[in-house]
């Protein structure tokens, strides 16, 4: 038993990447391994970790099992570690919302860019980067997935960045992008979701539709879409960015804003949209505890599972990616990885969009994107670069020429930025050891 590979899942209780990493562990491959449930919420870490042995054990697989809530402890010597945690606290969240809105920046107030933006990545990269300093010295070897829901407050692009470029670790993201989009095509063009081709690409949370088409008619569907698009007021944002830009935001929401200066259709301050709640996990811990006790088989067993394997993201799948990683092959709808040119940014930044991984070789597949949206991927990328490095090494400097770079802040005056983020790192001081 002592060759098993070792996955760690940090965030085992993900409610949108959890059923995908069971599903394929126990199901689809069938993989002998060592995995190590690691979740802040001990009950939920144990009671996954029981479901997950009941699969196991029902279809046969040879796995040792292990829970805790101590991410250290579960990284000794291992071969993978997949990051789907939540990375948004709630409290954070207000804190900065409410600094932002007295000096008259609620437009600022965003997940993944802007001054919001900004300190939500400081502090996952705070957490990560003190997990890849500890994988430097036992594990360093490891693959690293970062998993992305578009809600979770994890920013894969820069933070794949800062644990590759900064910490020399292996380091991908998988994101539901083209998944949510395809839902969201399909329900607003009236098109069956398994007559859709869609492809999208860019960078984490700033990625757009390259293509959509009807498989079953072979109609392009971008010059209707653009069209409806433009006619429809409940969707003013894209419609700007048709205008602007001659593209189409992907995503279930229109979030692109978070990542470009403010225009006066530009929100008042992001929304979240997971539409995942308490109820929704009580329901998951009673469906996980029901596939525990009757298995995988019995009546009630089945249901749970049923419920379970169908309430997360179908497409986003890290154990794939890691199977391929390590030999085998498979194509990934939306992989934050290095680019190679099939995204048109410099070599070796950070972007997304759809990949082949064939025995451990990763190489993105071409994604067609305008001039403009192309010119602007290339400046936030650049921005994450800085930003990763701030991150994981607490360098005030490059905060400073990430603030710069950053199209989000464009007519923001940056000494005031400046201060504004200096009193928000004051009130998140125990989540920044490295800046103080």
């Amino acid at each position: 038993m002592t060759d098993l590979r070792k996955i760690v899942i940090a965030g085992a209780g993900a409610y949108h990447f959890a059923p995908a990493i069971l599903e394929d562990l126990f199901i689809r491959y069938r993989m002998d391994a060592e995995v190590w449930f690691v979740e802040a919420d001990l009950d939920l870490a144990e009671l996954t970790a029981r479901a997950a042995q009941a699969l196991a054990k029902g279809f046969g697989v040879t796995a040792q099992f292990y829970y805790t809530t101590q991410l250290k402890k579960a990284l000794i010597s291992a071969d993978a570690v997949v990051v789907s945690a939540d990375f948004l606290d709630e409290e954070d969240w207000n804190r900065d919302k409410e600094i932002l809105t007295e000096i008259g920046l609620e437009k600022q107030v965003r997940l993944y860019g802007g001054l919001g933006g900004l300190l939500q990545g400081l502090r996952a990269g705070n957490f990560l980067g003190q997990m890849a300093e500890e994988m430097t010295k036992i594990c360093p070897e490891a693959t690293i997935i970062l998993c992305d829901s578009g809600f979770g407050g994890l920013q894969i692009g820069r933070m794949a960045d800062g644990l590759s470029t900064f910490y020399g670790l292996r380091t991908f993201g998988v994101s539901g992008m083209t998944e949510q989009t395809r839902k969201w095509l399909s329900l607003y063009l009236n098109v069956p979701e398994e007559n859709l081709k869609v492809t999208c690409g860019g960078l984490n949370a700033f990625a757009w539709i390259s293509e959509a088409r009807n498989k079953k008619t072979g109609e392009d569907l971008m010059p209707r879409l653009k069209k409806e698009i433009t006619e429809d007021s409940r969707e003013e944002i894209r419609a700007q960015y048709i205008d602007f830009y001659d593209a189409v935001a992907a995503g279930s929401h229109c979030m692109q804003y978070e990542m470009l200066a403010d225009t006066p259709k530009s929100p008042k301050r992001t929304v979240i949209y997971s539409g995942v709640g308490l109820a929704d996990f009580e329901l998951r811990k009673r469906n996980l505890a029901l596939l525990t006790v009757n298995g995988p088989f019995a009546p009630k067993g089945v249901m749970a599972w049923n419920q379970i394997r169908t309430s997360g993201l179908q497409s986003a799948r890290p154990i794939e990616i890691l199977r391929a990683l390590w030999g085998e092959s498979c194509t990934v709808d939306s992989l934050t990885m290095r680019s190679d040119g099939a995204i048109n940014v410099s070599p070796g930044r950070f972007v997304e969009g759809p990949a082949k991984i064939e025995k451990g070789i990763v190489s993105g597949i071409p994604c067609p994107l305008s001039v403009e949206i192309e010119e602007i991927c290339e400046q936030i990328s650049l921005c994450n670069r800085f930003y990763a490095e701030a991150a994981v090494t607490g360098n005030r400097d490059a905060l400073r020429m990430g603030m710069e770079a950053d199209p989000s802040l464009t007519g923001v005056d940056l000494l005031y930025a400046e201060d504004v983020v200096d009193e928000m790192m004051e009130g998140s001081k125990d989540k920044l050891p490295l800046f103080f």
